[in-house]
């Protein structure tokens, strides 16, 4: 079973089969339990183990202490594995960029943001350690870093990173690093597309429109996957016929799929708890009122062989469970849409985590750290089969 972390809602919104993860997994399901898993990892550690088995039964045991909820100790536990393995990038660069890369996502549900993207960085430099610069790997970490900079704010750096993984990628004819960095552009520059006024909503449609002139047959499936991008566009922009459409071509192209492909996402209506701004733009509350610690749902639902959602409820849920902040959650589940799956599919069931959050930041002359106002959701698909895009 395997965890496919979002790193980034910019992304998570309107994702295909081109906007899978560009990395290898996260961490490994094992199924094991945790007694077991803490076991696995103190006798790999008595025997001196490789970095490489050591690194596996670290993330084995960490991902069993993040599904149970508990984020401090799952990272605590990475922590110290990196410790022991960092210098092993040159020899084991794979596993070594997956602890790290793990540990970075994790600190981004812990609201950790500065070791979220420093971890980033962290994944880029120990695959360079053991890598060539124009391996897929390599630029993929790129792009993911550069998905780190989108979700903490810094879209010029994120679009650059992305520009520029683009330009090597191409000449190092890895169409699909390239493909990745193309649509990454599209579809940040639709997040922040409040209208069709909006400059961005023009440089939306002219990044996909680039994408989708793009000939070659490497490319195909992000040609597929920005015209995606703009058919969501126009559905949030008042075309609600716009997903019929698509999930029209789609049963006209093939019998359906046999995996999840998501079409469309309903953005998440979170209502802001928090850190409300007033007619002038200051913030009227500059402390956050939510609680942030150890609020988190697994949200489980079914996937019809039509592409719609049904029997979306809270599998789980932290019993430190507070605020209102769930139910949007629940309504943008239900309004997605699938491509239609084979005639023989009876359907998936999937289950997600939603980790409510807010980054950690320090208040103007002061050094205590202190919860930003504005709070965040961090999404963790825990499906046997993760979807295509979700």
């Amino acid at each position: 079973m395997l965890l496919a972390v979002i790193g980034s809602p910019v992304f998570a919104q309107t994702k295909d089969a081109a906007t899978a993860t560009t990395a290898g997994p996260d961490i490994v399901v094992t199924g094991v339990s945790l007694s077991d898993a803490k076991a696995a990892l103190r006798a790999c550690l008595d025997q001196h183990c490789a970095p490489d088995k050591d690194i596996a039964a670290t993330l084995a045991l960490a991902e069993t202490e993040f599904v149970a909820g508990d984020y401090k100790s799952a990272r605590a536990t990475m922590l110290s594995s990196i410790g022991r393995n960092r210098r092993f990038a040159k020899q084991y660069p794979v596993p070594v960029s997956d602890l790290l890369r793990a540990n970075s996502r994790v600190a981004a549900h812990l609201g950790e943001e500065t070791a979220y993207r420093s971890g980033a960085i962290d994944v880029v430099i120990a695959l360079k350690a053991g890598l060539a610069p124009s391996d897929p790997r390599v630029l993929n970490a790129q792009l993911e870093l550069g998905d780190s900079y989108a979700k903490t704010g810094d879209t010029n750096d994120a679009i650059d990173l992305y520009q520029d993984v683009a330009k090597h990628a191409h000449a190092a004819h890895q169409s699909t690093s390239e493909g990745f960095a193309l649509l990454r552009i599209a579809h940040l520059y639709a997040a922040f597309s409040k209208g069709k006024s909006s400059p961005y909503y023009t440089d939306a449609v002219n990044a996909a429109n680039r994408l989708i002139a793009r000939t070659e047959p490497e490319l195909a499936p992000f040609v597929r996957a920005a015209k995606l991008l703009k058919a969501n566009m126009a559905v949030q922009h008042g075309d609600t016929g716009a997903v019929d459409r698509l999930v029209a071509e789609y049963r006209a192209a093939a019998k359906g799929t046999a995996v999840p492909v998501l079409l469309y996402a309903p953005k998440i209506e979170q209502r802001q708890l928090s850190g409300r701004e007033g007619a002038s733009g200051t913030t009227l509350n500059q402390l956050a009122v939510d609680d942030f610690d150890n609020q988190w749902v697994d949200v489980s639902f079914l996937i019809g062989a039509d592409g719609k959602v049904s029997e979306t409820e809270v599998l789980r849920k932290s019993a430190t469970l507070s605020g209102d902040w769930v139910k949007p959650i629940l309504t943008a589940i239900a309004g997605r849409r699938y491509a239609p799956l084979a005639p023989d599919n009876p359907g998936f069931f999937r289950v997600e985590r939603y980790s409510f959050t807010a980054a950690w930041t320090t208040q103007t002359g002061s050094r205590m750290r202190v919860r930003s106002p504005v709070p965040k959701i961090e999404m963790v698909d825990l499906s046997r089969d993760p979807a295509v895009g979700g």
